[in-house]
Order: C-alpha cells, then structure tokens, then sequence
C-alpha cells in the first residue's frame, strides 16, 4: 500500500466475500451472530448474549492461530473483540474502533441480569484497549480518541449514477437494505407504501436484498451493492434501518433520510433518535416519504477516515521504521 504497511483482513460471512471479490486477502473465521429480529422487533435477547459468547470463545482461537502466521505489527478491529483480546496477550499495539460504548438491549428480568455481567466485561474491556477510535465527535478522554464520521468517499456523480438506472427525469428512492440482513422487514412496508404514492417519475430502487429479488413495476432491485455510498449521494430520498453508517452517509451528501430502528435494538434506537425517527415511524412511511423527498440539505464535510488512518499510521513510530519492511497490520 502506499503508506507502506501491509494489510490483511479478518472478519466473517458477507464481508470476506465482499473483499475477496476485490483481490483482497481476507480470512474467514470470526462468527458474528446478528440478532434475531421478528417483524421489526429484536428477540430473545439472552440468547443472543449466550451465543455470542460462545462464539467469540471460538473465534479467539481461530484468531490466535490466524496470528501466529501472520505476525502483524499493529492490529485494528472495528468492534471485533478477538483481536483485541489477542493483541493484548501478544503485547501488540492495538486500536478499536466503536461508536456504540454501551449497551441496553435487554427488556426482560433475566436478559438484564445477563447484560449487566457483559457490560461489565465491556467495561473491562474498553479500559484494556490502547486506543479507542471513535467516529464521532466529542471530546477526547483516557483512551478515547474522537475523530470525527468515518464514510466512504463518493466516487460517481449524481447524474451518472441516476442515468445508469432510472429513465432521464426519474427521481429515486433508495431503500438501503442492513448488510447483515436483519433489514429484511422494511422491505414489505416500503413497497406498500411506494404502490400507495404511485407518482409516475418516482421510482424504488432497492440495494442489499438478499432474498427473492423484487419485479415490480417502477422498481429496480440491484440486490447487492459494491459501492452503495454512490446511490445514497445519488439518491432523492433514502429509507434505511438506523445504521450509522448510512446516517453518515447521508448528511455528508445532504439526502434526505428516514431511519427507521429496529425495536429493541439499543444501538439503532439511539442512532435513529439522534436524526428525530423511532421504530414506530415504521407506520407512517408514507407520510414520511411524501414530506421528505428531494428536500435535500447542505451536504456536509466530514475528516474521520483521515484522522483515523492519521491516529493508526502514527502508532508505527517515525515514517523511517516502516521503510525498513512493509509494516503488517
């Protein structure tokens, strides 16, 4: 790479296919659990905490086997636990990155009684982290560093991409489906809801379905991907679960965004809150849609990704180490 370190990935599912498909060596062995979500609505919540647990046990092992061929110089996890945890065992200089330092999913007697026991381990945890790189802003504070949203950079211009899709004067609507799938039961209701708009230069374009692939009339299901942050830039309006990636996204081109949080789902609750939505706007999505569309606003100017490679970068020591051999990350 440019900035001379050699860089290797580790993650699981999805996100290994995505980058092997780019020529990216990826290593397939952490066992990411999503939660299990039914008709909107997050699950059985100490199940979720169980199986999770003893999936990280399994996958630290992997990890530590993955590193002691690879030997890497410094190791960065975007909220992945077994990285860390080996780092730490191997005195490697570590970084996580995570915008979601606490928790909050549990609804029932005894989900919190588990969650209180994680949450401590969490706070164990977050305090044996080097550095803790968090993509928002804030004021820094032990070892929590505040860089500002992280986002893609938009590589197509809007007309470009509204031409390679929709006919010439078509408006989109984007629904952005979650990578991880738990997404699925937006879909339903936005297809309800764009059949009732029925506005004849309006057209649904759905990205991250993996499922049935939707034909309908005036709607162009690309199923997944590769360059989504293009059609959120591109789009008129974009509905999403409240992932905060795709928030970013969003305000750093000025789309107009409804975010509708799983319910439950702490995290997406809180990112959703922080723009006005909750899960029971789920109801009203075509009073949404019809309010929001093309009211887009100043786009906005984030540095994350810059200060983030700047902070990780720096953790090597002087530019001269890293000429000696390629610095492995």
């Amino acid at each position: 790479m440019a900035s001379g370190a050699d860089v290797s990935f580790f993650s699981g599912g999805n996100v290994v296919d995505f980058l092997l498909a780019e020529g990216i060596e990826a290593h397939d062995i952490v066992s990411d659990l999503a939660p299990e979500v039914r008709d909107g609505e997050m699950k059985r919540t100490t199940l979720w905490y169980l199986k999770t647990w003893k999936a990280l046990r399994a996958t630290t092992q992997r990890t530590r086997r993955l590193f002691e061929g690879y030997h890497p110089d410094l190791v960065v996890c975007d909220e992945e636990f077994s990285g860390i945890t080996v780092a730490r065992e191997a005195r490697l200089p570590n970084v996580f990155i995570a915008d979601e330092l606490e928790l909050g999913f549990a609804r029932s007697g005894p989900a919190r009684i588990v969650e209180r026991r994680v949450d401590a381990w969490y706070r164990r945890f977050q305090d044996s982290v080097e550095v803790i790189l968090v993509p928002e802003y804030g004021a820094d504070s032990k070892n929590l560093v505040y860089v500002g949203p992280m986002v893609r950079e938009v590589t197509k211009g809007r007309g470009e991409v509204l031409a390679e899709i929709l006919p010439p004067g078509g408006r989109m609507l984007l629904l952005s489906m979650s990578g991880s799938g738990i997404g699925d039961f937006l879909l339903r209701g936005v297809l309800d809801a764009f059949g009732r708009i029925a506005a004849p230069d309006t057209y649904l374009v759905i990205s991250g379905n993996r499922g049935t692939r939707v034909v309908q009339r005036g709607v162009y299901d690309l199923g997944v991907v590769k360059e989504n942050q293009n059609l959120v830039a591109a789009a008129d309006l974009v509905i999403s679960t409240a992932g905060k990636s795709t928030i970013d996204e969003a305000a750093r081109s000025g789309t107009p965004i409804i975010a509708i949080p799983i319910r439950n789902h702490a995290e997406q609750e809180r990112n959703a809150a922080t723009i006005g939505f909750s899960a029971g706007d789920r109801d009203r999505l075509e009073e949404l849609i019809r309010s929001k569309i093309g009211r887009r606003e100043a786009p906005k100017i984030f540095r994350g990704v810059e200060n983030a490679s700047g902070i990780i970068m720096s953790m090597f020591g002087p530019p001269w180490q890293m000429a000696e051999r390629p610095a492995k990350i």
